[in-house]
């Protein structure tokens, strides 16, 4: 196999381990009596009906999940997501990201329709995951569409981190940060894909049903996925370590933190995978395509961080990097051969924030489409002789 088969291998076998699928089987159930949620059972007989919500990237995927866990035993709900699909019980909505539109609006609306519907005695699971944000919303009053568009806009290309924007999200909105939780008295608990470093709920989809009286359970986050990745990988190298679940830097300075880790790693082993997780932040300045996984994977290419044996993915687990249809990008020591021949200047393709067009022309774009999940950034090192 190549490097880059081996490389693509490992991006996989971490996706793999977070899946909507993986992680709903995995924290539900469903034994004669008892429906059974992250370890703890709940009595059928204690609740009438039960309802379904899922909002984010993953909230056609664990929506689906919860219908094939669950079956008939569903009363009702609504899913979210930017994908197209259709649902047995569970009416799904199609909305868009990154930014707020009609859509986005109409979700909201659906979601909150159906939650006043619900009675004290009824019982509700909410999955969310990354992307809620943008899928569903309701501007305050006196904010129109086309003003709450401008500042997301605004926000989105500053460079902030995640934390910053979904404050500013929360300030203008009247579902964010627990109050879509307002709309019904009914018992349940939300089970969530995190997209954040820390895997802080407060944060995550700016946290739509934390009003404080709705316990959140964190069923699938980027450490998961990379333990799955180290195992794989692990009988392969002579030394694979991930060095962080949280990176959390620019990409300028994430792409000197990366080099660095891998000199030091170069120097003492022939074989060897490192693995980051995390978010870094790109603050756009031309009017290129691109996307922070594809802008930190040029920065480590004009750092020259590969080498003969050294090959480097960084990549999205949503499969979407930014303004591009690229899901990352993929470095080799050919790499600097095929720029030759092209006459290409990385160093312009970074000042128009246009990594996409650069990776593109190359080859050496990594496109796989959505995934269904989220669960921030990879980066993945390979050493092989």
């Amino acid at each position: 196999m190549s490097n880059k088969e081996i490389i693509t291998d490992i991006y996989s076998q971490a996706l793999n381990a977070v899946t909507a699928e993986a992680i709903i089987t995995k924290n539900l159930s469903l034994e004669k009596e008892y429906l059974t949620i992250c370890d703890e059972s709940y009595p059928l007989k204690d609740f009438n009906n039960l309802y379904c919500f899922s909002v984010g990237k993953a909230g056609l995927g664990m929506a689906k999940a919860c219908e094939k866990v669950l079956g008939k035993l569903i009363k009702g709900g609504v899913a979210i997501s930017h994908q197209e699909g259709e649902q047995n019980t569970i009416q799904h909505h199609t909305s868009t990201h990154p930014l707020v539109s009609k859509k986005s609006l109409k979700g909201a609306e659906e979601l909150i329709k159906v939650m006043e519907q619900m009675e004290d005695n009824d019982f509700f699971i909410f999955c969310l995951s990354g992307g809620a944000s943008a899928m569903i919303e309701q501007p305050i009053d006196g904010l129109s569409l086309e003003d709450f568009q401008k500042i997301s806009s605004a926000l989105l290309g500053s460079g902030i981190d995640i934390k910053a924007l979904n404050s500013v999200r929360k300030a203008i909105s009247q579902i964010k940060g627990g109050k879509l939780a307002n709309h019904t008295k009914t018992k349940g608990l939300v089970l969530v894909l995190s997209d954040v470093i820390g895997d802080d709920v407060s944060t995550i989809g700016s946290a739509p049903m934390m009003n404080g009286q709705i316990p959140h359970h964190i069923i699938g986050n980027n450490e998961i996925a990379l333990k799955e990745a180290k195992k794989y990988i692990g009988q392969h190298v002579d030394k694979v370590k991930i060095v962080t679940t949280t990176l959390n830097k620019s990409s300028k300075e994430a792409s000197k933190y990366i080099s660095k880790k891998i000199q030091k790693y170069d120097e003492k082993y022939e074989r060897f995978c490192l693995l980051f997780g995390g978010e870094t932040t790109t603050k756009v300045n031309g009017d290129g395509q691109g996307g922070r996984n594809q802008e930190l994977a040029l920065r480590l290419l004009l750092k020259e961080s590969v080498s003969e044996n050294i090959s480097i993915l960084c990549a999205g687990s949503d499969g979407i990097d930014g303004n591009s249809p690229a899901t990352g990008a993929f470095l080799d020591f050919n790499i600097y051969k095929k720029i030759e021949k092209q006459g290409l200047n990385p160093e312009a393709y970074l000042k128009n924030s246009d990594s996409y067009g650069f990776f593109k022309q190359l080859g050496y774009d990594f496109t796989i489409g959505a995934t269904g999940t989220n669960v921030m950034d990879f980066v993945i090192i390979l050493k092989e002789e």
